[in-house]
């Protein structure tokens, strides 16, 4: 239904959270799923569970803050397919200080897997995508592009850029036939801000302002990612589909008088 049989799709971030729910997605569709991550115990069981689906699943390793690294993930990528129809990019990682106490060490780390592992591996992606004359990218992104919460200065920042970074690159390579959008999640409960959702305060004050009074699932965001790469959107390039219950839109127990 979506026409991904037969697509052979990278995932930056793919044995975990966001990524893993997006590989078993794309594997459900038919494609052929190569899953990049720094850790191999993870790559490899994410890896082994996608291929018991009945399709080709691979488990690279991948330190997305490493050109050297990112390098030799794409180029395995060659050596096995021969080719490379999607990419999506769900590396991301967090930190939570107030800006006037950030550290400058915490800053650098999650600008370089954030923003900087985006460029690595985008442009990696679209130097290929271009030859063939045909390709996807899907960057994940965060209400943090659209909206500022406190204690996330590097983070907002990461995904602000990745927004303008992902219209940047739909506006330079539309050309080529390669279509770039992003999706950005609502609350997603994962590994990432596991100990957040375990507070009940937080809990209830989102739920308290959310339209459609629940968190989001990973698998929500998985079908998104797949849209967005598959021809069913052959015309949308440049987006960004956020996928958070309504957030966004408003808060329904905020009264105005």
């Amino acid at each position: 239904m979506l026409g991904l049989e037969n697509k052979i799709v990278a995932i930056a971030g793919g044995s975990r959270g966001i990524g893993r729910a997006t590989a078993e997605r794309f594997a459900q569709a038919g494609a052929s799923v190569v899953i990049g991550s720094r850790t191999e115990t993870e790559f490899t069981e994410a890896a082994d569970s996608i291929r018991k689906m009945g399709t080709t699943a691979l488990g690279l390793p991948l330190d997305v803050t490493s050109k050297e690294s990112v390098q030799q993930f794409f180029n395995r990528i060659d050596q096995e397919f021969g080719r490379l129809d999607v990419l999506v990019y769900c590396s991301g990682m967090n930190r939570r200080v107030p800006a006037e106490a950030y550290p400058e060490d915490a800053w650098d780390q999650v600008l370089s897997t954030n923003l900087k592992g985006a460029y690595l591996c985008c442009q990696e992606a679209g130097q290929r995508m271009i030859q063939q004359k045909d390709g996807a990218i899907v960057t994940i992104t965060s209400m943090t592009s659209h909206i500022a919460t406190p204690n996330q200065s590097a983070y907002a920042a990461t995904k602000g850029g990745l927004l303008q970074y992902t219209k940047v690159l739909a506006v330079e390579w539309g050309k080529h036939n390669i279509r770039v959008n992003a999706v950005s999640p609502g609350y997603i409960e994962t590994a990432l801000n596991a100990n957040n959702f375990r507070n009940e305060t937080f809990r209830n004050n989102v739920l308290n302002q959310m339209p459609m009074g629940r968190f989001g699932g990973t698998e929500e965001i998985a079908n998104a990612a797949c849209f967005l790469a598959s021809p069913m959107a052959s015309y949308i390039t440049g987006a960004c589909l956020p996928v958070d219950g309504g957030f966004l839109a408003g808060h329904p127990n905020i009264i105005m008088q």
